[in-house]
This record gives structure tokens, C-alpha cells and sequence, in this order.
């Protein structure tokens, strides 16, 4: 159950203000989670049944992929309904290299599950989104393990598995690109790169997907597609925040 932060002492600084918090270190899931969430916005607006983002009256909506007949992807969860927030942390973590965001983003992950747990402990198994870590990568680290590592530490309840896709070589960045240069990566040169190394470890299973953001989608879909040809039943895409351009 989550903590009642109005009765905690200290009280948390607020997310993602997370640096200057006792809790950085100390606290648990059930501290970061209702932290990093608090002031999300009640949504009672029609939501797109693939994504989960608020539509406005009978618009399609803006995420390019939840508008394609074939997605391969089953849904999206989003964790953090505080997108410029939960951009703030990842912009630190990410690109400014502050590593320690790993704890409070894996704390705030296994808040999320615990919080929603019939929701997903239908799901057999939680593995990263595919990163290149190799030679002629731009970011020589895992960021995503790194998190589902320390998620690992507080829920080892949950069926984490980093790594289960790969990824063979480096491929064009989405950042700041429009979604029509995306669909073009995603659907050449990242379709091309994308693998299931140890199919065994997915085959007959539910699979949940974890990156950081979910922008058009054109990712998710390309290792869903991957994931389904290897022998998944079930590909869901599991993400800190919903952000266009992210």
C-alpha cells in the first residue's frame, strides 16, 4: 500500500525535485511511487484503447501506430501521467548521465506495479526495450537494465528479465524527428537490427515490454513484431511517460 506522504517526516520534496531528498536513498516503493504521481491529472475525457491518451471528442489518436491496423502491441501502461516532469528526470538520467536515477526510476516502476498488481501479474515476464551498448554505440551504457536492475532489488516479486531482445548495431535517433522519419527507421534499419537471441525464454509467455517513453510508437512495435515471431502469445509496451517528440 502506498504511503500517506502528508504524514511522513520529512516530507518528500515532490518529483522530480528527487536529488535534494532524504528518500533518494531510503525510500521504498510505496514512498516514491505516490511521490512521482501526485498532481497527476483525473482524466475523464475518452482515452485511445491502445495507448491510453486522452483523445479530444471523436479524434483519432495523435500517436501515429495506435492508428495502423497491425501494431502488434496489445497496450500501453504508462506509469507517469506528469510528462514534463518525468521528461525532467529522464533528460538527467538519460542524457546528463546522473546514473543514480536508476533507484528512485526503479522504486517509482515497482510502486507502479505493486499499485496495480491484478493488472499485470497476468504478464509472464518484464524485459527492457532493445539498446546497442556495442562498439559503435552512441551511449555506451544500458540505461533501461540499469533500471529494471535496481526494480529487481525492491520487487524481486516480479518477473524481470532485462536483455531478452538485441539489438545489433547502432540506428538513426527519434529525438526531435518528425514521425514519418521514425516509421522510416523503425520499419528499415531498426526491423533489420532487432533479434531474439534466446527464444526458449519467451516462447508460450506474455511479455512486457519497458522503455522510458512512449511518443508514436514505431519502437514498441518493431521489437512486438519481433517478440510475436520468436513465440510470444502477448506484447505490451510498459512505459515511465507518454511524450510526443521524446
Amino acid at each position: 500500500m502506498p504511503a500517506d506522504l502528508e504524514e511522513r517526516g520529512p516530507s518528500p520534496v515532490g518529483f522530480p525535485a528527487c536529488p535534494a531528498c532524504v528518500y533518494r536513498t531510503s525510500g521504498t516503493p510505496a514512498i516514491c511511487f505516490p511521490c512521482a504521481t501526485a498532481g497527476s491529472p483525473v482524466v475523464s475525457a475518452p482515452t485511445c484503447a491502445l495507448c491510453g491518451q486522452p483523445l479530444e471528442g471523436a479524434s483519432p489518436c495523435p500517436n501515429t501506430v495506435c492508428t495502423l491496423d497491425d501494431p502488434f502491441f496489445t497496450r500501453v501502461h504508462t506509469v507517469c501521467d506528469r510528462p514534463e516532469e518525468m521528461w525532467d528526470a529522464i533528460m538527467s538520467y538519460k542524457y546528463g548521465e546522473d546514473r543514480s536515477w536508476a533507484d528512485v526510476l526503479g522504486r517509482i516502476l515497482v510502486g507502479f506495479l505493486d499499485d496495480h498488481r491484478e493488472d499485470f501479474e497476468r504478464y509472464d515476464v518484464i524485459t527492457t526495450g532493445a539498446i546497442y551498448v556495442g562498439p559503435r554505440a552512441q551511449r555506451l551504457w544500458d540505461y533501461l537494465s540499469l533500471v529494471l536492475d535496481a526494480a529487481a532489488h525492491e520487487g524481486p516479486h516480479w518477473p524481470f528479465a532485462p536483455g531478452l531482445i538485441a539489438k545489433s548495431g547502432p540506428t538513426g535517433r527519434f529525438l526531435g524527428i518528425s514521425p514519418q522519419a521514425r516509421q522510416q527507421i523503425a520499419e528499415g534499419e531498426l526491423r533489420a537490427a532487432l533479434s531474439v537471441p534466446a527464444p526458449a525464454r519467451i516462447a508460450g509467455r506474455r511479455v512486457l515490454v519497458f522503455d522510458d517513453v512512449y511518443s508514436e510508437g514505431f519502437s514498441l512495435r518493431e521489437m512486438a513484431r519481433v517478440l510475436l515471431a520468436a513465440g510470444a502469445t502477448e506484447v505490451a509496451g510498459l512505459v515511465l511517460t507518454r511524450r510526443k517528440g521524446g
